[in-house]
């Protein structure tokens, strides 16, 4: 089947995903690159439309998809320079949140690039839950494309307060005045990274009963939110696997 019209029900099914408002409308979100979706497929998820910008060729496995013209994928595509990949998949629904367990905070991290290089990073890692506290849409076309189908290595959460984390183990990332990684006591905890601009809020700072600076003889003030939340993934969870948290279930894919 080869839609070529930008006003096709489809082409404007997948447009639609490019805002929030869509997104939890369709109780869906847009996928797009082949690396991004094969990961998901190859994670058991199964896409609700799959489609191919005529002349791609599907990769081996994939299950049978919708061709589009180069003006239809063009419209559908969120990118400025469409890879001709694209699908959709259910929101996922991430059951309950084991706040023992830990894992990896995102307090206001708005830049889309940054907090799906931290997502990745988290699934890299085996940080089982992650939560998003404010900030961008990890579902937003940009953060999935960052993340690079690492959605199906994680647990993701979209939380409004810090409520849900109570009697978990919290660790703040701050520029300065916290502790050198390797001085933390063992055991599972969160590790909490902030927006770029602002840094963890007041509201979760006060939640965290340790902090964490990593140690920066040169002459930096900061590091940028992903290259300083993954720095500090790996002290605090690379080098010790057994604290990273549970690995998410991902053999059955629902709605939210």
């Amino acid at each position: 089947m080869l839609i070529q019209a930008v006003d096709n029900p489809l082409v404007k099914e997948l447009r639609a995903l490019h805002d929030a408002a869509g997104r939890s409308a369709a109780g869906a979100f847009l996928v797009e690159g082949r690396r991004a979706i094969d990961g998901l497929l190859a994670a058991g998820w199964q896409p609700l439309r799959l489609c191919l910008r005529q002349g791609e060729e599907p990769p081996p496995g994939w299950p049978p998809a919708v061709t589009l013209g180069d003006r239809a994928t063009r419209r559908a595509s969120a990118a400025s320079t469409p890879s001709g990949f694209l699908a959709s998949f259910a929101l996922p629904d991430p059951g309950g949140i084991d706040a023992a367990a830990g894992g990896l905070v995102l307090a206001g991290v708005a830049d889309p690039g940054n907090l799906g290089t931290l997502l990745r990073t988290a699934a890299a890692f085996a940080v089982g839950q992650v939560v998003c506290l404010g900030g961008a849409d990890p579902y937003g076309p940009k953060a999935v494309q960052a993340s690079a189908g690492a959605l199906a290595a994680i647990r993701l959460f979209r939380l409004d307060g810090w409520s849900a984390l109570a009697g978990g183990r919290l660790t703040a990332l701050v520029p300065r005045g916290g502790v050198a990684p390797g001085t933390l006591p063992a055991g599972r905890r969160w590790l909490v990274v902030g927006g770029e601009a602002d840094g963890i809020p007041a509201e979760g700072l006060a939640a965290c009963g340790e902090r964490l600076s990593l140690p920066m003889p040169g002459a930096v003030e900061s590091l940028n939110a992903a290259v300083a939340g993954a720095i500090a993934m790996w002290e605090v969870f690379g080098q010790n696997p057994s604290t990273s948290g549970q690995r998410p279930a991902t053999s059955d894919q629902r709605p939210a």
